[in-house]
């Protein structure tokens, strides 16, 4: 059997959808370059809209501060509520929520008898009793400004047919280390160079997190997903798709933490990558027969969906280059297994084709995501930064391989259990 061939057909293969995907975030990128953002939401006149605020959390008592931030809004006492609902086990964030609302009485506390659904069941737990005509989300890490209930609510009060607003992500602990410097250039990424286009095109996504969805067309929408673990996306899909708009607001921005540990890291992703393929499965045919989204809209929803069925094909190509570095796939005279002449020569082959003109041409277009990320740290000018991003290479050795397995789950129907990423418990940002 002639391996190597084998191989260079796995490796070109694979390469191809890789390359289409890469594209993408060169277009993204280089688009973002010359965007020049000019917000059309200037303080409107009519009366502020009632908010309800959603927190839900689990054992992170750090989330005591995103609760003081909330109480700190410049909005009207009276237009707003928050709703801290509690899953935790562990007694101390309980406890520490309890005291903060005895001091204060600026909260409520919805205490659940168990974890069904997760995220996704816990706000629509606090959807039921909520008073508010907006939904405003933090997960418990968030750090709100004080005017950011002002500022989000404006697009909501200026066109009715905008479904939600999102907001950009900031960051708390992104230099702590190499990881947490890595997770904060993959979301910049997104944040600086991906949402804004896509607010352009009519696809930007809600993404969790400090972000106002209208109470009416949650509840038309059929309330957040308790059956996938990526219940933002697939109610932004279900929004859109229903011919509501959206709007993104890079000026307003939300700190929240980044991980911090490789583990945490890798099972975000995978958690992403589960997520958005199960979207894919339920929804793809109704985005591609949707009368009320434009081609531009499908096309782009198409990519979004679709977008981590390529880390099976990363996979692919890395064991097809494995193939054609082996030593053992190649001639050799000799007969032994590890053979110091037949290595020499497979490495020699490998770095030839790595560094010929064809190698060099598929390197730099499949590289678009590296781009990306390059693209933002420019954009904020955090130039230190560009230095993590080799990194990504390193971690995507990992990566490629549990968001795969997360993907053929979710293909397969194959429950995934939802993984709460840990929080650092920052103090006094």
């Amino acid at each position: 059997m002639d391996w190597i061939f084998l191989g260079k057909v796995l490796f070109y293969v694979c390469m191809a959808p890789l390359i289409v995907y890469s594209l993408k975030f060169y277009a993204l990128s280089i688009s973002s370059l010359f965007y020049k953002y000019k917000s059309p939401w200037k303080v409107s006149s009519k009366p502020l809209p009632k908010v309800s605020v959603h927190i839900p959390v689990y054992n992170d008592p750090v989330v005591v501060e995103c609760v003081k931030k909330c109480m700190a809004f410049d909005y009207p006492k009276d237009k707003y509520e928050i709703i801290v609902i509690d899953d935790s086990t562990d007694g101390k964030t309980t406890e520490l929520l309890k005291s903060l609302n005895r001091q204060r009485r600026g909260f409520r506390l919805l205490r659940r008898g168990s974890r069904r659904g997760f995220k996704a069941g816990a706000l629509n737990d606090a959807t039921k009793i909520s008073k508010g005509d907006i939904i405003v989300v933090f997960d418990s890490d968030y750090r709100p400004g004080k005017d950011f209930l002002r500022k989000v609510v404006q697009p909501l009060l200026q066109d009715s047919n905008i479904a939600f607003v999102q907001t950009r992500w900031d960051y708390l602990n992104p230099t702590k280390n190499r990881i947490s410097r890595l997770a904060m250039a993959s979301y910049s990424a997104f944040h600086q160079c991906s949402m804004p286009i896509k607010e352009k095109l009519g696809t930007s996504i809600f993404c969790g997190t400090g972000g106002a969805v209208r109470k009416d067309v949650l509840v038309e929408a059929g309330g957040w997903n308790e059956k996938n673990i990526g219940e933002d996306i697939d109610l932004t899909i279900r929004i859109l798709k229903n011919g509501y708009s959206q709007a993104y607001l890079p000026y307003v921005k939300v700190k929240g933490e980044v991980p911090e540990t490789l583990k945490a890291f890798v099972r975000q992703q995978e958690r992403w990558a589960y997520g958005t393929t199960k979207v894919m499965k339920d929804y793809l045919g109704g985005i591609i027969k949707s009368s009320e989204l434009s081609r531009t809209q499908k096309i782009d929803m198409v990519f979004i969906t679709t977008g981590f069925l390529v880390f099976p094909f990363i996979l692919g190509v890395t064991a097809s280059t494995m193939m054609l570095m082996a030593p053992w796939f190649g001639p050799n005279t000799t007969g032994m297994l590890f053979d110091v002449t037949s290595i020499s020569r497979s490495l020699n082959l490998a770095l030839s084709d790595m560094f010929s003109w064809e190698g060099i041409t598929i390197l730099g277009l499949s590289c678009g995501y590296i781009f990306e990320c390059a693209v933002a740290m420019v954009k904020t000018r955090d130039y230190r930064n560009l230095t993590v991003l080799p990194y990504i290479f390193l971690v995507g050795f990992i990566v490629q391989i549990t968001n795969t397995i997360a993907v053929f789950k979710a293909l397969l129907g194959v429950e995934q259990s939802f993984y709460k990423t840990p929080k650092a418990s920052y103090r006094g940002i």
